[in-house]
């Protein structure tokens, strides 16, 4: 009888970029937002994620380096895949692109509202359906993140770095929640270089618990209370509840 092994898929939002900053002070793009860079500051963020991943996952659980480690083909995302120092031989996977925005792309708040006013609205009244002109709904973003969850199964320790939607939509998938409460999801909680850790082992008893990645713990590594989220571990199930 083969024994069951331990699993471990940590997803990462990139550090600070320069459309973070852009989007904090309400002007519009100069570049395509898809070549917008990671700051200096979001190098900063993911070198301490990187050392964060590296003590509280990797030394804990006995293993110097992943199985994969996949990255968003997006520069931002790329770059901070390297600011974590974690290793190189980084894989672009197209699944764990940004949502596509289509025609909303760079624009600000108010520039979408002016022109596309029937978007703007259905942003804020159903975020999780809400369809960007010419561009894609979280609920399209979840199923191609779930295709690339599918096969990774077999895939034992996974580290990828992706965007802020990707980890919002990867609640369906991984968390397996219900469409209808997905809206009721915190993104604003999602910062930049947030590690969102999924395991199969009970992080109570220590012991693997089939294959299935039933804990869950999210935690922001610059935060000053990150000491404390180490341990806030969620089990999934339905519906969740805390450990």
């Amino acid at each position: 009888m083969e024994l069951l092994q331990p699993r471990h898929l940590v997803l990462v939002r990139h550090g600070e970029s320069e459309g973070d900053v852009r989007r904090k002070l309400g002007t519009s793009a100069l570049i395509h937002p898809n070549d917008e860079k990671q700051t200096e500051a979001g190098h900063r963020q993911s070198q301490l994620t990187g050392l964060w991943i590296a003590k509280y996952i990797m030394q804990v659980y006995g293993f110097k380096q992943f199985d994969a480690i996949l990255t968003s083909p997006l520069i931002r995302t790329k770059q901070s895949a390297e600011s974590l120092g974690l290793g190189s031989g980084w894989a672009e996977e197209p699944r764990l692109m940004e949502r596509n925005r289509g025609d909303i792309q760079g624009l600000t708040k108010q520039q979408h509202k002016d022109k596309f006013p029937d978007s703007y609205k259905s942003m804020f009244d159903h975020p999780f359906y809400w369809v960007p002109p010419g561009g894609e709904s979280i609920l399209t973003v979840s199923h191609r993140f779930g295709e690339l969850v599918d096969d990774l199964t077999n895939t034992n320790n996974v580290l990828i770095m992706t965007h802020r939607d990707v980890l919002w939509a990867a609640h369906v998938p991984l968390d397996r929640l219900a469409l209808d409460k997905m809206e009721d999801v915190d993104t604003d909680s999602i910062h930049n270089g947030q590690v969102i850790h999924y395991t199969n082992i009970n992080p109570t008893s220590g012991a693997v618990e089939g294959m299935e990645l039933a804990w869950k713990r999210s935690v922001d590594p610059s935060s000053d209370t990150s000491e404390n989220e180490v341990n806030n571990w969620v089990q999934i199930i339905e519906p969740s509840v805390q450990v």
